[in-house]
């Protein structure tokens, strides 16, 4: 054994092992810096370029300045204030110099290792299906190169190294799915990861300006899906996924702006409440979308004054919550603190114009409500536009929207309303977040994109309490039946939403959309969010919720044990009934002699079957004797190549005596 692991690495393993560095390393391109990755891949080259073949590596002249460069660019880029990234960084260029230094097998058995743990590394950053399958592929790889350079033979064969290692591989899956349902799940993770840091896409945000939520409605990723509990599907118009609710403006940008403490505003459910689950994709902010109104959280979310709902930490990775709302509710509590804030104006930004257009209102207006029908009258009646594009308004931007381009998306309805609300004396505020999504039948939960973003008004009237109003209702209510299409179609263009109508190849692709999201879904759920509360929902479906953490890792440790034994004994089995090939082709043929008429001894040896055959069979001696010398030699000697192992199957499967 000493001999093999000091036996120098032949050109071709090293070519196997530098090709499975480079595809493990690949991913990390996306997650580490440049000058790490390719640092890496060009020591990798000049490895194979010029220390290939029968030259030495380098020694320890160029050794040493190549570990100080590398160091030097691992702390200059990953800092060491982020272990994350400074140990994968450090572990990817190690390996590198490790790779350029190899020299015998057992230099290739370190770099596996440390190859084995590289995969490992890669979901540090990311958990998808996608990466899960190509680590596993992977580290086949990665396990035929072991069973490769554990042979004897210089000829290195990679296709029956990869069955070997597949078979290998495939025989672990019991003992991990044993391990992964019943090993004690933590309730929470072992260390914080943050695996959404490369997401170029942050979300609603809790501050908007004329045209932020329209430039967020342009894009078609996924925000959060929700699955409802009992099949329950809200209708359309009941879609509203409340986000922050917005009451300082300065005529240009909106924010929260006043916030007082103490519980969550009081409603009075007028419904049975709906539950559901979200999840959240990465956003690197604290804030979620429940549905409007929320009545209930669980434990690690708080709920504002304001019934905004926010998560402990920023969600940088997916992020799954249970909640309850109700659909029709009565929001008749507030402060004067709160009314106040819902009266703010933007003096400076407030004109002529729009005071005469709220006198006008109120000429005709007995009530707050006649305020509210008139305005959203005005909406109505005038040539206003709805659109993802509109065009750039100057110092004033509520006036010139108002009074002279009437082009926006609903950030500009909404915030226009409230600030006409407000100069009639109605507290008013903005709220952003969601409307709609994307029912999917396969998975049988809403996909909400990042083009549902929605802006939307609430109104605060005496007999009613806070009255949700929708200005972009009045101006485009297909929005709120249907999603939008976020094509961009130059300045002004209306909003394009989509529509149901697909021809076969449309509905083919939409479907395998679908698919996929219902997959991802389910892999988030029970694979990567399989914590303890799940582990219990699942053993107690299987019967097995009487199981206590003790009894579940009593189960882990002899269930693998059993599992390795049974595995063990089936392979035992297996070599006993079914020989080596070489075995094989030998006994076939002695067969192939005695059904020729030879009688054959159990005591008779090679040699001697060889003689005694060419006796009876004399025009066929050279066949046999060569037949006989392959096996002696395969069998008993040091010919042990693949391929004098298949020329001696074909032989013997060519042979035909007598």
């Amino acid at each position: 054994m000493d001999a093999l692991r000091n036996r120098p690495v032949s050109p071709k393993l090293l070519h196997y092992l530098t090709l499975l560095l480079a595809l493990a390393v690949a991913p990390h391109y996306f997650n580490l810096s440049i000058w790490i990755t390719g640092l890496f891949y060009l020591v990798a080259v000049l490895r194979l370029l010029l220390w290939s073949g029968e030259r030495k590596p380098p020694s320890g002249w160029l050794m040493v300045p190549l570990t100080i460069v590398g160091v030097i660019i691992v702390l200059s880029v990953a800092g060491y204030t982020e272990g994350r990234q400074f140990g994968v960084a450090l572990l990817v260029i190690m390996m590198g110099l490790k790779l350029l230094e190899s020299r015998t097998r057992r230099d290739l058995y370190v770099i596996v290792t440390l190859g084995y743990f590289l995969l490992i590394t890669l979901f540090l950053f990311d958990q998808s299906i996608a990466l899960s399958i190509y680590a596993f592929l992977l580290s086949i790889g990665f396990t035929a190169l072991l069973v490769t350079a554990n042979r004897t033979e210089e000829k290195v064969t990679v296709l029956p190294a990869l069955r070997t290692a597949t078979v290998l591989t495939l025989g672990a899956i019991p003992i991990m799915i044993l391990l992964f349902v019943f090993f004690p799940r933590m309730e929470g993770p072992l260390w914080h990861l943050n695996l959404g840091g490369n997401s170029g896409l942050t979300g609603m945000s809790d501050h908007i300006n004329m045209g932020s939520v329209g430039k967020l409605s342009l894009s078609n990723e996924v925000a959060f899906r929700v699955k409802f509990k009992e099949g329950y599907l809200p209708a359309p118009e009941q879609r509203y996924w409340r986000g922050m609710a917005l009451s300082w403006t300065d005529g240009n940008n909106w924010s929260r702006g006043y916030q007082r403490r103490g519980p969550p505003e009081l409603i009075t459910p007028l419904d049975d409440p709906v539950g559901y689950t979200v999840t959240m994709e990465p956003t690197g902010q604290n804030w979620l979308f429940p549905l409007d109104r929320i009545l209930s959280a669980q434990k690690n979310t708080q709920l504002s004054p304001l019934l905004e709902l926010s998560a402990a930490n920023p969600i940088d990775r997916r992020f799954s919550y249970e909640a309850s709302s109700s659909l029709d509710f009565w929001a008749q509590e507030t402060t004067r603190g709160e009314l106040a804030a819902a009266l703010q104006l933007p003096s400076p930004k407030i004109s002529n114009r729009m005071r005469q257009l709220v006198s006008d209102w109120k000429l005709n207006a007995n009530r707050d409500q006649d305020l509210v029908a008139a305005a959203l009258a005005h909406f109505t009646q005038q040539p206003y536009i709805y659109t993802l594009q509109p065009p750039v308004l100057g110092k004033n931007p509520l006036d010139e929207f108002l009074f002279e381009t009437r082009k926006g998306f609903c950030e500009h309805y909404a915030t226009s309303f409230v600030v006409l609300m407000r100069l009639a004396g109605i507290p008013a505020r903005v709220v952003v977040g969601y409307l709609g999504g994307e029912w999917n039948p396969h998975g049988e939960h809403l996909i909400i994109r990042q083009s549902d973003a929605h802006a939307w008004a609430e109104v605060w009237l005496e007999d009613s309490g806070w009255v949700r109003i929708d200005p972009t209702a009045a101006i485009a209510p297909e929005r709120i039946e249907r999603s939008i299409d976020p094509s961009l179609l130059g300045e002004g263009a209306p909003v394009l939403f989509r529509f149901d109508g697909r021809d076969l190849l449309s509905a083919l692709m939409l479907n395998a959309s679908w698919l996929n999201d219902s997959i991802q879904l389910y892999w988030h759920h029970w694979v990567i969010g399989y914590n303890q509360s799940r582990q219990n929902t699942l053993l107690s479906g299987l019967g097995l919720d009487f199981l206590d953490p003790s009894r579940k890792s009593m189960i882990s440790i002899f269930g693998t044990l059993v599992i390795t034994g049974l595995l063990f004994a089936l392979l035992m089995w297996r070599m006993r009934f079914k020989p080596e090939p070489v075995v094989a082709a030998y006994r076939k043929f002695q067969d192939k002699l005695r059904k020729a008429g030879l009688e054959i001894p159990p005591w008779l040896g090679p040699e001697d079957l060889a003689r005694a055959a060419a006796q009876r069979f004399p025009g066929q001696s050279k066949e046999i004797t060569a037949i006989v010398q392959l096996y002696v030699g395969l069998r008993y000697g040091r010919t042990k190549t693949r391929s004098v192992q298949s020329h001696l199957l074909r032989r013997v499967r060519q042979f035909r005596p007598g």
